[in-house]
């Protein structure tokens, strides 16, 4: 339909490697992923390209805030760094 706007939200998503806030990315409602959606994205801080989970609510920040400070993600992001390494090459 001419004239409409299909409504987006906006996804933060945070690198598993450093916790770090990486770059927000806004998704149709219609697209939406499932809560702590994984997506390789280069982050600023670690100056590579590693997996960032996907954050919609304050909950869930503070949930993946608490799982990374236990150490949760260490073997995930170590696996995602020699991947994207590998295949960047």
């Amino acid at each position: 339909m001419a004239g409409t706007r299909e409504q987006k939200t906006i996804s933060e998503f945070y690198c598993i490697n450093c916790g770090n806030r990486g770059i927000p990315v806004w998704r149709k409602r219609a697209r939406l992923r499932e809560p702590g959606h994984r997506k390789a994205l280069y982050c600023t801080t670690c100056k590579q390209t590693v997996n960032h989970v996907e954050i919609r609510t304050e909950e869930e920040r503070i949930q993946f805030m608490t799982d990374f400070a236990e150490g949760k993600y260490r073997d995930e992001a170590e696996r995602s760094v020699a991947y994207n390494k590998e295949t960047e090459t």
